[in-house]
């Protein structure tokens, strides 16, 4: 009876304490990561044998080098910066300055017709510290879209070029016109309304845009499991 008594001791014992052997250390403490405002969560485990960013944290890396769709394949791989040191508002360096994340392009959906702009899927495989380390990671995207895509602003901005392009060449026209009935005015106006008008639908009906982006531009993330990195 006392043996068992004893052995029930000590398992109540063993669910009571602070499960830290996972990673083979004694001592941890819980930080918070100073990346965005909106994160659902920043928390990190700073561990003698390890840092443990939890899932959901944000992280935002920067392109290392100029983007266009229109130059990668699937199996591309695109490489992204950490251009500041990442570190807790307690003080603790996570990932250095100068560190890589690197990606690989799984999708590319071209351009369509009707300005559907073209898509990039990424899948993030590993981060490569500065002294060469490779960090296996599970990120995806923190915007709605999981993919990279031009946004409205960029395809208004499209279908105006055509239209004044357009709009441009059908007012030559119509002065012309005018000029030759006396009307110089008139063929102007309504030279610049059919071109515009034709110019509109041109925009809007020509393929989409590739998606650019350039080298520094900001990227996102979100964490999608936790994320040990060495101590630095």
């Amino acid at each position: 009876m006392f043996k068992k008594a004893f052995s029930l001791s000590l398992i109540a014992l063993f669910l009571q304490a602070p499960i830290c052997f996972a990673y083979g250390e004694t001592d941890s403490d819980v930080e918070h990561l100073n990346t965005v405002d909106n994160a659902k969560i920043d928390l990190v485990k700073v561990t003698n044998g390890g840092n443990v960013i939890q899932k959901e944290n944000i992280l935002v890396v920067n392109f290392a080098q100029n983007f266009n769709s229109k130059y990668y394949k699937v199996g591309d791989y695109v490489q992204f910066s950490f251009d500041n040191d990442l570190k807790t508002k307690e003080g603790t360096l996570i990932i250095p300055c100068g560190s890589s994340l690197i990606a690989k392009v799984s999708c590319i959906e071209k351009p369509k017709w009707f300005s559907r702009n073209a898509k990039v899927f990424l899948e993030f495989t590993h981060i490569l510290l500065p002294d060469g380390q490779n960090i296996p990671v599970a990120l995806q995207l923190a915007s709605h879209k999981k993919y990279l895509q031009e946004g409205a602003k960029e395809t208004a901005g499209k279908i105006a070029a055509y239209t004044l392009s357009i709009g441009g060449v059908g007012s030559g026209l119509g002065a012309a016109i005018g000029v030759a009935a006396g009307h110089t005015i008139t063929g102007l106006i309504i030279g610049g309304s059919v071109g515009g008008g034709v110019g509109l639908i041109s925009g809007v009906v020509s393929p989409g845009l590739h998606y650019k982006a350039k080298k520094g531009e900001k990227l996102i993330l979100e964490v999608q499991d936790n994320l040990k990195v060495p101590c630095q």
